[in-house]
């Protein structure tokens, strides 16, 4: 990269402004190390390209904001920009900025001027805790004792954070790192993945007393016609059922959540599921209400069965099961908008099969189709449907019950 900066002046909408290519900026080295979430830089340097694209295209400065730079070329604010505009293929405004050049041999100083940069930078738990940490280390090497109380609680109200919340991210760091990922992505709060790390958020898996086990000679193909069958001519009464309202006909299941008819389709299944295996000879019981029980308990050859059902949301299909995990065999079913579509899938879940998902009193788990297919398709069973992998993605083809 040549050391001289070739600068262009040009007028947009009648003001002359510098203008320069992006590719000659140097970024300070700084930057990176201080925003190091790769993901979240790449998502904001799309957008920004976007909107420079669009700008330029209606005769505007591609950025509303100049990036600040030294006279050498070292970019003093706006990183994020110099790599949306070489996404862009636009040139940059840029103007010079009134800071001295950061000192390598004062890395305090030089990373705050970096930080000062950078006020208004969208920032993930895990950049402002490298950001904080990277601020420590700096201060003792600069100065060789410990950052004073009083910058530290100005640092830490500027993070837009606590004391508290920054020491559960180191704690984390150290002991999961691979969690920092999930606060970053809204997935966990930060409380919840510092229980995770440290113990105190620990699932609780009962395990099958025969993961292995043939079902294949008591969930024959005839029970599960029956049982579907029945359970969708159930569902269909149900939907169909009015009530006269000041002389009007009105549905009221049909303004069902999608949770509610979730569950009801589940009520329904494991109570005709369980007398239809009972007409086969089977000693099942349906759930009593107990917490602990089974959706179907398999009482001559103690053993269980469960049932997930959820509406059908493509390639994201996921089950949503509770803060425990409970190994075995699974009836996972999942219904259209019209509730004339299903797919039924006859697997054993274990625990890697779970996702831990929510956070508090939200917390649980999803059973995510994906892990299904590429835990189980050499075992599992589809009942009503397709399950195939097209280009990465696990697609569920839904089916006519009826048929």
């Amino acid at each position: 990269m040549s050391n001289k900066l070739v600068m262009k002046k040009r007028k947009i909408n009648g003001v002359e402004r510098n203008f320069v290519d992006p590719r000659m900026l140097k970024p300070n080295p700084l930057n990176k190390k201080i925003y190091n979430n790769k993901s979240e830089e790449e998502k904001t340097q799309q957008e920004l390209c976007a909107s420079f694209i669009q700008r330029k295209n209606d005769g505007l400065c591609p950025n509303e904001q100049p990036v600040m730079i030294y006279k050498d070329g070292m970019i003093d604010a706006g990183h994020t920009r110099r790599e949306a505009a070489i996404l862009a293929d636009v040139e940059l405004w840029f103007e010079y900025t009134d800071k001295p050049r950061p000192n390598l041999d004062k890395p305090y100083t030089s990373i705050k001027s970096v930080t000062e940069s950078n006020i208004y930078r969208k920032m993930t738990p895990s950049v402002k805790l490298n950001e904080y940490q990277l601020s420590e280390k700096s201060y003792m090497e600069e100065f060789g004792m410990a950052r004073p109380d009083k910058l530290r609680k100005e640092h830490i109200k500027q993070l837009g954070t606590s004391k508290r919340t920054l020491n559960q991210l180191i704690e984390i760091k150290r002991l999961r790192p691979e969690l920092l990922k999930k606060i970053d992505n809204q997935e966990m709060s930060v409380k919840s993945a510092h229980d995770e790390a440290t113990g105190k958020n620990v699932t609780k898996v009962i395990k099958s007393n025969n993961v292995n086990r043939d079902w294949s000679e008591i969930y024959t193909d005839d029970v599960f016609s029956l049982m579907m069958n029945r359970v969708y001519n159930t569902i269909q009464t149900t939907l169909n059922t009015p009530t006269m309202i000041c002389g009007e006909e009105y549905f009221p299941y049909k303004d069902f959540t999608d949770g509610t008819i979730s569950t009801m389709i589940s009520h329904l299944t494991e109570m005709i599921g369980s007398k239809v295996l009972m007409s086969e000879g089977h000693d099942v019981q349906p759930a009593t209400g107990h917490p602990t029980d089974p959706d179907i308990r398999h009482l001559d050859i103690d053993d269980k069965v469960e049932i997930k059902v959820t509406k059908f949301n493509g390639t994201q299909t996921k089950w949503k099961s509770g803060r425990g995990i409970r190994e075995g065999q699974y009836i996972l079913i999942t219904y259209n908008e019209d509730l004339n579509l299903f797919g039924v899938i006859f697997t054993k879940l274990l625990q890697e099969d779970f996702t831990k998902s929510g956070s508090g009193i939200m917390s649980g788990h999803t059973i995510d189709i994906k892990n299904v297919y590429q835990n189980h398709k050499d075992d599992y069973r589809v009942v009503y449907g397709q399950v195939f992998e097209n280009d990465g993605k696990v697609i569920l083809q839904l089916e006519d019950i009826n048929k």
